[in-house]
Order: structure tokens, then C-alpha cells, then sequence
């Protein structure tokens, strides 16, 4: 098979042919019982579930997750002393998120206050506008239980599959005894290229936390990985890295939750298991086994083509960002050894001191 060949069968598919004028090698045939061919169809569908999904997460958030919150105790209210009114000080807020030493000695001399005070009523409105520990676990609830249902949907979809245990298996054939798409599979791709182009938006919205770009690198990393595997027959590698990503995800959200809820044994245990798939998954099955398949089995079974080094450079793109995450983890590890109590997410943006200073 020709290099050129397997770059026209990679790209978009079926658009890619009528766009330059040749009829789609797919055309007038029809897939197999209980497949589908990869069509641009399939990205409509996966946006107007990601609008679906998004309605569904506020509807949880709001009728489920909110009632359970406070019936646990948490509120939106700021349960610590008001800072009160100080019009000067504010607006170096609005200038600053965190101001330093000297914007805040020249803030207080210009509010007529001692530096302490100023430092005093600064930790104290920071600590007002953060998002309250209610929102940080609507959030969190959401996301548990939607990664929870994709990693159990995905192992159980995947389990019986030859591809899932022998990843040589995911380049036979390709692309042409591979074109179609079991169902299940497709229904999988769906449910992730939707949950992920949701989170496209939502995050804009959501609680933010210092690695607010590191993430949006990532998402969008993820989605192409998602669409061009799906539209170019690499589906079977793209599920099983799918896979691979959403059982760490479970656990962090559990421990999350925990930490939210003050149940300091579900956040330790929680993130144990969260530390050790984190490592297993992403450090050593990811790059060892599953990027080691897509670059020199994919290489050995079909040679190279075109597009091939960018499918690697997003994959490498997410590994890079596992490595730098995992520092944030072992800087939890490491407070943990010390005997500290770990009562946040350690990426969250924490603009004062947890505690106030009279």
C-alpha cells in the first residue's frame, strides 16, 4: 500500500474524497451488522450531545448535587469574618489578584490604614470571592459520576476485544478491513468527543485553578485525538487511550470530594488509588505500551504516512502534560509524609491564607 494512499483513507474521510472530486471508496457499500463507517455525521452528533450533556450536568448539579452539599453542611455563604467596604483597597484587587508587599504598603497609606490591616482585610475579601466549597463539590459530583459511567461503559465494552489485550491487533487490516466501527465503539467516541467539547466551554465557567491553560492544551489535545482517530480507522488505539485516562480521573474527583466533605479517609484512600493508577495508567501503560504501539508497531505492521507524526505529537503532547501534573501529586505526597493535612485541591487558585491573621 502506498503512502499516498493511506494519507487520503486518513483524513476526514468521506468529505476529503468528494472535496477533491473522487467518489468515496466506501460509497454504495454498507457496513456489517452492528457497525457504522466513520462519517462527518458523527461530529453533529457529538456536539449536540456535548449541548445535551451540558444541560444534564446543570440539572445535576442543581437538583442532585446541591441538596446533597448541604445536607452535608456546605453553603455558598462565606462563613469567615466579612472584610467590609473598603473602596481603595478594592480596586487594587480589581489591578492585582495578588498584590505585592510594596502595591500593598502604598494601598494602605493611601486608605489611611496600617500595613497589617490592609494585609489583614486583603486575605479576607480574597477568601470572599473564591468559589465556595458547595460549587467545588457540584463540580466534582458531576464529574465523578461521569467518569465513573465512561470507564465502566468503556472496560466493558472493551474487555472482550482481542485489540484491547494484543495493541499489534489495532494496525492489522488498517485502514481498509478496519474502516467500520463497532457500535459500541462509536457510541463510546461519542460519549467522550461530547463530554470533552463541553468541557471546551465550561471551563470558562468553571472553578479555576492555576493550570487553567495546562487543561485547555489538554482538552484540545484530546479532541484531536479523538476526531482524527476516529475519522482516520485508528479508532481501536484511541479507545484503549481513552481508557487508560478515566480511571485516574475517577478516583481524583473521589478524593476531591472526600476533602470537600471533611471525610479525611475517603480522600486519603482516594488518593492512594488515584497516585497509583496515575502512575500505572498514564507513566507506564501510556507511554510504554500504548504510545510505544501507535509510533513502532503501527510503523512495523503499515509503515509510515503524512499524518502520522502529528497523531504522535498530540499523543506526546498529553504525555508531557501527565509529567508535569505529576508533580502537583508528589507535592501532595510530599505534604502528606510531613504530616500535613492536605484540605484542597493543590491546583486550585488560592489567592490568601487558609487562615486569618488578627
Amino acid at each position: 500500500q502506498s503512502t499516498g494512499r493511506l494519507d487520503t483513507w486518513w483524513w476526514f474521510g468521506e468529505g476529503y474524497y468528494k472535496e477533491h472530486g473522487q467518489k468515496w471508496p466506501l460509497e454504495d457499500q454498507v457496513p456489517p451488522e452492528g457497525y457504522v463507517f466513520p462519517k462527518i455525521e458523527g461530529l453533529q452528533v457529538a456536539m449536540m450531545c456535548a449541548v445535551l450533556l451540558t444541560v444534564i450536568r446543570f440539572t445535576v448539579e442543581k437538583l442532585i448535587a446541591e441538596p446533597i452539599g448541604k445536607w452535608f453542611g456546605l453553603t455558598h455563604k462565606y462563613s469567615g469574618t466579612p472584610a467590609g467596604p473598603n473602596a481603595k483597597l478594592e480596586r487594587l484587587l480589581q489591578k492585582s489578584k495578588r498584590p505585592t508587599s510594596e502595591q500593598v504598603e502604598v494601598a494602605a497609606k493611601d486608605a489611611d490604614m496600617e500595613v497589617r490591616e490592609a494585609q489583614v482585610w486583603i486575605r479576607r475579601r480574597q477568601r470572599e470571592l473564591m468559589p465556595s466549597k458547595l460549587n467545588k463539590f457540584k463540580e466534582s459530583l458531576w464529574r465523578f459520576c461521569f467518569y465513573t459511567i465512561a470507564f465502566g461503559y468503556g472496560l466493558h465494552t472493551l474487555w472482550g476485544e482481542d485489540f484491547f489485550w494484543n495493541t499489534m491487533l489495532c494496525w492489522v487490516g488498517f485502514p481498509e478491513k478496519i474502516w467500520a466501527i463497532k457500535k459500541s465503539l462509536y457510541y463510546y467516541y461519542v460519549l467522550e468527543g461530547s463530554f470533552y467539547l463541553s468541557l471546551m466551554v465550561s471551563q470558562f465557567m468553571d472553578v479555576k485553578r492555576k493550570d487553567f491553560w495546562e487543561m485547555f492544551i489538554h482538552h484540545i489535545a484530546t479532541l484531536a485525538l479523538i476526531g482524527g482517530s476516529y475519522y482516520g480507522g485508528c479508532y481501536r488505539i484511541g479507545v484503549i487511550i481513552m481508557a487508560t485516562h478515566d480511571i485516574s480521573d475517577v478516583f481524583l474527583e473521589l478524593a476531591k470530594l472526600g476533602i470537600y466533605l471533611k471525610k479525611e479517609w475517603i480522600s486519603n484512600v482516594s488518593f492512594a488509588c488515584f497516585a497509583i493508577s496515575w502512575v500505572v495508567f498514564r507513566l507506564i501503560i501510556l507511554p510504554f505500551r500504548v504510545i510505544f504501539s501507535a509510533v513502532a508497531e503501527a510503523h512495523y505492521v503499515i509503515g509510515s504516512w503524512p499524518v502520522h507524526p502529528i497523531y504522535i505529537t498530540f499523543l506526546l503532547t498529553l504525555q508531557v502534560l501527565h509529567i508535569y501534573w505529576f508533580m502537583y501529586i508528589v507535592k501532595v505526597i510530599v505534604k502528606i509524609a510531613a504530616g500535613s493535612q492536605v484540605d484542597k485541591d493543590d491546583r486550585s487558585e488560592d489567592e490568601g491564607s487558609s487562615e486569618e491573621d488578627e
